[in-house]
């Protein structure tokens, strides 16, 4: 190999080590909002089901996959055709104690302000817990007032 490109493979690697390192400890809003869109592009492509396979652990065990698939297409469907997804906003939340039947950990909520082709603006909530493999959904919101 040229050691242009060894080193150059190197600095990737680096770089991308150092974005999981970031990504571990929940503190890269860029990666939030990196992830919501990934979500928002499966959910958009009728891939909810790809979303449940890697989504939450206490979210696989309250909703079996079908019915997961079938609440995210069905609130998709309110949205309409996607002409443009900015983030609006970043909650985090960290819940110490597993109140409410959710379980102990750190939460973000990405909210995204999404203009239709209709030109109407709708809003998008991507939820996410921090899980020790990363942010993992746990759940999906359309609205129409933010």
């Amino acid at each position: 190999m040229k050691p242009f490109l060894s080193r150059f493979l190197a600095a990737c690697t680096l770089a991308l080590a150092s974005s999981c390192a970031l990504a571990q400890d929940g503190s890269s809003a860029d990666e939030l909002v990196q992830a919501g869109l990934t979500a928002l592009k499966q959910i958009d492509e009728g891939r909810a089901g790809e979303i449940w396979d890697t989504a939450s652990a206490f979210i696989k065990t309250r909703y079996p996959r079908a019915d997961f698939v079938a609440n995210t297409q069905r609130a998709r469907q309110t949205v309409g055709t996607v002409a443009r997804r900015d983030w609006a906003g970043i909650t985090r939340i960290r819940n110490p104690d597993g109140s409410a039947g959710i379980p102990a950990g750190l939460y973000a909520n990405v909210d995204f302000s999404t203009r239709l082709e209709n030109n109407k603006t709708v809003f998008e909530k991507v939820s996410f817990r921090l899980e020790p493999t990363g942010w993992r959904l746990t759940g999906y919101v359309p609205r129409e007032n933010q």
